[in-house]
């Protein structure tokens, strides 16, 4: 319980602590979002993510804590969060099946590959040892 404890407080910490109303009420609200399937990186971005978007906006445009987790209006940001890291994962795989490509055709770009894209590459196994030999890279 002093885990669950401490992640809603963490959340709760990370809201504009001049927009923090109903403290309990906030944290169990947090505690239900968590409980439901959010998880709790996602939720501290959610919150990191509205703060600053409404920065400069004035006391009566503002959504206090209590109201902000009790309407739900984090599911809208965590649902942005989950969208953009699938992009990012589609962008990424798009980029080593070049690279992948780059190999099998032994491009001369190759030289510009990474260790760390050659690693990716092996443990996606889109290329083999023996393909990334004849490229020419790690000896």
């Amino acid at each position: 319980m002093a885990a669950e404890d401490e992640e809603t407080e963490k959340v709760l910490a990370a809201y504009p602590s001049d927009r923090v109303r109903g403290r309990a009420d906030s944290l169990r609200r947090i505690r239900e979002a968590l409980d439901a399937g959010a998880e709790i990186e996602d939720l501290l971005q959610a919150v990191k993510a509205y703060a600053t978007e409404s920065a400069g906006f004035t006391r009566s445009k503002v959504c206090f804590s209590d109201n902000w987790f009790k309407s739900g209006r984090w599911q809208a940001y965590v649902e942005d969060i989950a969208r953009s890291r699938e992009e990012t994962k589609s962008k990424q795989a798009e980029m080593l099946a070049g690279l992948a490509g780059w190999v099998a055709d032994r491009h001369p770009l190759c030289r510009h590959i990474t260790p760390g894209q050659i690693d990716a590459l092996l443990a996606a196994e889109l290329v083999t040892q023996a393909q990334i030999q004849a490229a020419g890279l790690r000896s």
